[in-house]
């Protein structure tokens, strides 16, 4: 992966133009049409397909973890566009709206940019060939999973198209775009190698697409909230169990006993990672803000990081702290619980540290080298012991994947594992990745859950109470005004 990330900012530059619509690149653009040469040019247009993957961190922390009840974020300093997402008074002006939509798309133009132009004549090794399809098909639907799981229905362009067209495009039905997401994978699965070696280590595997597929089948298989949301009814938890099973068989991952260093700087790309966004420090622009996005300036001066600010209110709630039992490893290396600060004085709140090593801090704030997990190994496991749980498996086999996971958190054991103790072993396990919300919303406890912790936790009274069509965001303003009556406006904004 150290080659793929040397040439990504080439790949930005050469892919990374769009228009002001929907970030759709027009296919009479000479610049497309001439840049498809061969080989090498496909491979730098797939890496730019990469690229398109360093705003996924931060997507997650400010629309799943920030939204959900992990953490605590009322608005304090000022109001920040995540401070509506967690009082759920977010509207469709929200920078964060825009961002996650346009982000998305432009990923999507620069997959459909290679799908449109590869050919045997172009790049006439047939392995190579089906790999730069393949990782193209498989970030495609990663980003049409994500705008359809804030959402809902979204324009399905599956090809370049140019800007008068695309504001021809309606918004598509869920089940279409899943559709194309479900094809997508599929396709990716039976296209991509098992694994990668040398520089070439951390791209998209054909385990990356049966996983990740999985995880769709268990979202659209939970219970009906809200018509026109991501979550189906569809009852696919066989088909998710057997992929996972897939993975779990084929040998090629395994369980790291090491809570820690599963997110060590120097163990990136490891038996635990099953896909994970690629990040690299040193002042080239391919590092992540992640580790600064999370912990106040404070902080990382008290730890001697050279910063003259930070994101000081970005709290981890209480209840969060209070959900792990005494003795688990994971909260101490996930939280930091109060700190000391380059003043001599006691700081008082909690801030996920999930992510940082002062050591390692690059040439700025945005410049850390530390990868982001999309799947992890665990959460093959824990997913594949809730497809037990729904389709009359092994209650032994479910007890073992949780306690093995448990021991390593340094916990006792357990029987008798049901729904909710997954849901909750999982909220502890993966802090700060971005999959508590999904994993409320696809179960249909999203309601029920944040209501009640918000009885305990919203002690500024500033939230809004949790209803039904708050599952999805707001179309943003900016898509709305393209074309009035293009799209309409999700239930609720």
């Amino acid at each position: 992966m150290q080659q793929l990330l040397k040439i990504l900012i080439a790949g930005t530059v050469l892919l990374g133009s769009c228009t002001s619509k929907l970030d759709i690149k027009p296919i009479s653009d000479p610049s497309v049409a001439n840049f498809y040469r061969n080989q090498q040019d496909f491979e730098q247009a797939v890496n730019a397909a990469y690229n398109g993957l360093s705003t996924y961190p931060t997507r997650h922390l400010f629309l799943s973890e920030i939204r959900s009840d992990n953490m605590y974020v009322p608005g304090e300093g000022g109001t920040y566009d995540w401070n509506p997402v967690n009082n759920f008074t977010v509207n469709s002006s929200n920078t964060l709206m825009s961002s996650a939509w346009s982000d998305c798309y432009n990923t999507i133009m620069r997959c459909n940019s290679v799908l449109d132009n590869i050919s045997a004549d172009k790049v006439p090794d047939e392995t190579m060939r089906n790999q730069f399809t393949g990782e193209a098909k498989f970030i495609r639907a990663l980003m049409y999973f994500d705008l359809v799981r804030f959402f809902g229905g979204v324009p399905k362009i599956d090809h370049l198209v140019s800007a008068t067209a695309a504001q021809s495009i309606n918004r598509a039905s869920v089940q279409e775009i899943y559709d194309l997401i479900i094809a997508d994978l599929e396709s990716a699965a039976q296209l991509l190698p098992a694994s990668y070696s040398g520089g070439s280590k951390g791209r998209a595997t054909l385990y990356a697409a049966k996983g990740i597929l999985a995880r769709v089948y268990l979202t659209r298989s939970g219970p009906v909230l809200l018509d026109k949301g991501p979550v189906l009814n569809s009852n696919e938890y066989a088909k998710a169990r057997d992929l996972l099973s897939e993975i779990i068989n084929s040998g090629k991952y395994a369980f790291i006993n090491n809570y820690a260093q599963i997110f060590s700087y120097d163990n990136e790309n490891n038996s635990e990672s099953v896909f994970e966004v690629q990040f690299k420090s040193g002042g080239t622009g391919t590092g992540t803000v992640i580790p600064a996005e999370m912990l106040p300036g404070s902080y990382m001066r008290a730890n001697k990081i050279p910063v003259a600010s930070g994101n000081d209110f970005k709290y981890v709630s209480n209840d969060f702290i209070s959900s792990y039992p005494a003795g688990d490893v994971r909260l101490t290396f996930n939280v930091i619980q109060g700190f000391t600060d380059e003043n001599g004085n006691f700081v008082n709140q909690n801030y996920f540290k999930k992510f940082l090593d002062p050591k390692r801090y690059g040439v700025d704030l945005r410049d850390w080298g530390i990868n982001q997990p999309v799947l992890r190994y665990t959460d093959v496991l824990l997913m594949y012991a809730e497809t037990l749980l729904h389709t009359g498996g092994s209650q032994a086999t479910v007890d073992d994947i949780v306690n093995q996971v448990r021991s390593r958190a340094g916990l006792a054991g357990i029987t008798g594992v049901n729904a909710d103790t997954l849901l909750e072993e999982r909220r502890r396990e993966f802090a700060a990745e971005g999959l508590r919300w999904h994993d409320l919303v696809r179960t249909g406890k999203v309601v029920t859950v944040m209501n009640a912790w918000m009885a305990k936790e919203d002690e500024k009274k500033v939230m809004k109470p949790m209803k039904n069509e708050f599952i999805l965001y707001p179309v943003p303003q900016t898509e709305i005004n393209i074309k009035p009556g293009l799209y309409d406006q999700n239930a609720g904004y």
